[in-house]
């Protein structure tokens, strides 16, 4: 798995295309040899993963809607995050459980006494799916790529634009100086990947989105139905497997993601038992829906999981670029009307905390005590918006200068409820309102294109905070950018370059909290709430760690360190049979050192 955690999680992306549903996209390869591999003396074998782990069986997950890629750097999402992780690698990883790196690609690596060069020896067995050596050139060939201003990857230039081009030493050793000082230099340096130079070479990178026929990861793309299914095969060729750090992990034979937009009919499946496990993102469903039989039984474990994932935020992204949003007034004045505390309670239970901060975790019970909560007022949103020139006319509608005051929500969505309740209390004001639910591509599309007047988008948070690529100027006007908003601030332009000379993660984290600050009084989101653990629901046949997730992540840890459990299978499929039931597990899971 790679070193970073996307910025993309609950219900920001997973967006797909639909068409040759019935057609399977990957040609037949033929099937690798199993190979012996002499697992290397030295190092250690992560401490997430349990030695229990046997390989085999299959591991069914929900997959949302059909992405639009499964090619991570053409669609940003938390799927194609996943199975680009699967395929293959970079230099160095993060350790689990520390904030260290840990050799993937690379065997060593060095750098230089000025900090600014950093070196690194590919380990001399590491090898691409078809036999051939992993080398320095495909370290080069990424950065290549990626810095191809024709290729749709703009999000990922942002770090590598402080570095010169990769040199290559030596066929296992590649080098690569960085322009100017960053905290972040090592680990932007330590996580270019290996593309295969040798089959991608000449062709359309913005192309390369299901067929993969060289990897160098534990998985391959198997069969592909689009708007269906996918399957990933574990490679048994692997060379990874040669690595203590890898041991007791990547256990199942096959992955397979099932795909369904409706999250009650993706639940429906779960409890047929067409998926293996099931996370779930919304309060009804887990507060209502999952004290079914199977449950009571013990044959489906429902937990809550608490672990140390960084917290992100979700909320209404507010298109800043456009005439009517420039108005901090009209921005509070849609915060003002937004009853949160309503919503959580009427449609989430209270299961979670109300947001005043994009980076909570990095506070007491994650609330920012310098910024405003904004609490639901119509009577100031009313005052606001009259301050700002718009005036109620003949019809209840605001009207400013012969225009009238309309706003269009951009969702592919279909639980609208939360939105339908805000449009009400828009409407009440003078506000016009429209939703415009559309296929999670042409969303896609709408965002890259900055087409759109407020959008609901959640973020996860990396382990290694960088806030250039969703909050400097200069990513507010570049197509496919993470800076939804298009915000734009002289002084957070100036705290992110503070930040960037930070060695102290300490000291780092101080900055965020100023930067923290100037955006909670701009406003570029009408902030929602959070959830401060996980909520699981797994038919109770698989072997888990003690914690089920790892220390940082939520569901997709289970690809890496969950394995099918024959004894408990046996049980299981006992049970259901004979109609008795199976001891319950502990509802409730928390992680600890």
């Amino acid at each position: 798995m790679r070193y970073f955690t996307v910025l993309s999680t609950l219900v920001l992306f997973l967006f797909g295309c639909g068409d040759n549903e019935n057609k399977s996209t990957t040609p037949k390869k033929p099937e690798e040899k199993p190979q012996v591999f002499e697992i290397e003396k030295g190092g250690e074998v992560d401490p997430i993963a349990s030695s229990d782990a046997k390989k085999g069986g299959t591991y069914v997950s929900w997959g949302s809607s059909f992405p639009k890629s499964l090619n991570y750097y053409l669609d940003p999402n938390s799927l194609s995050n996943e199975v680009t992780g699967l395929m293959f690698e970079g230099l160095v990883t993060l350790h689990s459980t520390k904030n260290e790196p840990v050799g993937n690609l690379a065997q060593s690596w060095s750098v230089s006494d000025d900090g600014m060069e950093f070196s690194f020896k590919i380990h001399p067995k590491a090898k691409w799916s078809d036999g051939k050596d992993i080398t320095a050139n495909d370290i080069q060939f990424y950065y290549d790529v990626i810095m191809n201003p024709k290729n749709l990857t703009s999000v990922f230039r942002v770090g590598l634009k402080r570095f010169e081009r990769p040199e290559v030493v030596s066929p296992k050793q590649i080098k690569i100086r960085a322009k100017s000082i960053h905290w972040k230099n090592f680990w932007e340096a330590a996580g270019l990947m290996a593309f295969p130079k040798h089959v991608w070479e000449g062709k359309d990178f913005n192309k390369i989105n299901f067929d993969f026929p060289v990897v160098s990861g534990p998985y391959e793309v198997g069969e592909t139905k689009k708007g269906r299914s996918l399957k990933l095969k574990r490679r048994k060729n692997w060379w990874g497997q040669v690595k203590k750090y890898n041991q007791y992990k990547y256990n199942f034979d096959t992955i397979q993601y099932r795909f369904i937009e409706d999250r009650v009919k993706a639940l429906e499946l779960f409890k047929k038992g067409d998926l293996d496990a099931y996370a779930i993102y919304t309060s009804k469903i887990w507060m209502k829906q999952t004290h079914f039989d199977s449950v009571k039984n013990g044959w489906v474990v429902r937990q809550k999981i608490y672990n140390k994932e960084p917290l992100g935020y979700q909320g209404l992204a507010i298109n800043m670029r456009r005439p009517l949003y420039q108005d901090i007034r009209v921005r509070k004045a849609l915060c003002y009307l937004l009853d949160r505390k309503v919503l959580n309670d009427k449609y989430m239970y209270n299961q979670y905390f109300l947001l005043n901060s994009y980076y909570p975790d990095l506070y007491l019970n994650n609330k920012n005590p310098n910024a405003e909560l904004f609490e639901y007022n119509p009577e100031k949103a009313r005052s606001l918006l009259k301050e700002a020139g718009w005036l109620v006319g003949d019809d209840g509608i605001l009207t400013k200068e012969g225009n009238k005051l309309k706003v269009n929500f951009l969702t592919y969505s279909s639980d609208q409820r939360h939105l339908n309740f805000y449009c009400e209390s828009l409407k009440s004001v003078g506000i016009q309102t429209n939703i415009n639910l559309l296929s999670a591509s042409s969303v896609k599309k709408r965002l890259d294109q900055h087409d759109f007047d407020m959008f609901w988008s959640a973020w996860g948070a990396s382990r290694l905070r960088d806030p250039e690529s969703s909050w400097h100027s200069s990513t507010a006007d570049q197509k496919a950018s993470f800076n939804y908003p298009g915000f734009k601030s002289k002084k957070v332009d100036e705290l992110i370059e503070k930040q960037k000379t930070e060695m102290s993660l300490d000291k780092r984290n101080q900055i965020l909290k100023e930067i923290d600050l100037e955006l909670t009084k701009e406003i570029p989101y009408v902030l929602l709430w959070q959830s401060g653990f996980h909520r699981m629901l797994y038919w109770n046949k698989f072997g888990t760690p003690k914690t089920v997730f790892d220390k940082f992540n939520r569901e997709d840890s289970a690809v890496a360190y969950w394995w099918v459990d024959e004894n408990k299978k046996v049980l299981l499929e006992k049970a259901k049979k004979n109609n008795e039931s199976l001891p319950k597990l502990s509802e409730s899971v928390h992680y600890s050192e």
